[in-house]
């Protein structure tokens, strides 16, 4: 599992005065920095190799302007390909705010077409398959 904090900008509130849905999103993108540094450890986009093909998120309690959230991310699915990411967002008193997930295949651009997850990947995956303790499932 992988761990990461985000601090809540100002400009991620919408006009209810709560942060805006699709900040949700981002927020979940960026805990996914360390699964991009397992298949692309420069971070070059020229050696890109992944493509989402599906995300979504349960909102679970608003949260506010400068509050501190802590992303929980982990593997809870592996393919061929893909695999799926899942996330677990908490605020500052430990309390779950959102829950997401994000299905993402190995991919080649020049082909335009999913590509193997090497067995070295697929065990650096493996490593992360623990979810956090009393994290939400997804609604159905």
């Amino acid at each position: 599992m992988f761990v990461s904090t985000v601090s809540v900008r100002f400009g991620d509130c919408d006009g209810l005065g709560h942060v805006n849905n699709a900040m949700y999103y981002t927020y979940m993108e960026e805990a996914r920095e360390a699964v991009f540094r397992i298949f692309n450890p420069s971070m070059k986009l020229e050696t890109w190799n992944l493509i989402v093909v599906s995300t979504r998120c349960d909102y679970l309690r608003q949260v506010g302007f400068a509050e501190k959230l802590t992303i929980y991310t982990w593997i809870s699915r592996l393919g061929n390909s893909s695999f799926t990411v899942d996330h677990a967002l908490a605020n500052q008193n430990g309390e779950w705010v959102a829950r997401g997930q994000a299905v993402l295949i190995g991919y080649d651009y020049e082909r335009e077409q999913a590509s193997p997850l090497t067995d070295a990947i697929q065990q650096a995956l493996k490593t992360h398959m623990e979810a956090p303790e009393g994290a939400p499932t997804l609604r159905p």
